[in-house]
């Protein structure tokens, strides 16, 4: 899967993006299922960029006295999905620890997954089915 880069903040980077969306956009008519996941990759990685910009108080490289951050790179995340694994880029801080909305803390599976499988229980499905249904799930 290709990790495709994600930060619309200067108008240089505007043309880059345009074509990244482009490939992306490609990617997906040509393989529909790993189109996706490369869509949500790159969407859940724009969304922690922004998340990561607002947190530290400035533009990555930008020098003002309203930083409250230091970026120190990105450590790579994995989350599991309805479309399979997704690699994503979680920004990091010198000073802090990097939150995020999208993603919570611990979570390796998506939560709607958990959701169906609460709904199915509540609803008075058998556990051997569930059982079935998570070992497809994987």
């Amino acid at each position: 899967m290709t990790l495709y880069p994600f930060s619309f903040t200067t108008k240089k980077q505007d043309a880059e993006s345009m074509v990244d969306l482009f490939s992306l956009i490609k990617d997906y008519l040509v393989d529909q299922e790993d189109g996706i996941r490369c869509l949500i990759t790159w969407y859940l990685n724009l969304v922690m960029e922004e998340e990561a910009l607002l947190q530290a108080g400035a533009q990555r490289y930008e020098r003002t006295d309203s930083r409250k951050a230091s970026r120190n790179g990105y450590k790579p995340r994995t989350l599991l999905t309805t479309y399979g694994e997704l690699e994503l880029l979680k920004p990091q801080f010198r000073e802090f620890h990097f939150q995020t909305q999208i993603i919570e803390t611990y979570s390796r599976v998506e939560q709607s997954i958990l959701s169906a499988v609460a709904e199915s229980y509540l609803q008075g499905v058998s556990t051997r089915w569930v059982n079935k249904v998570m070992a497809a799930l994987g």
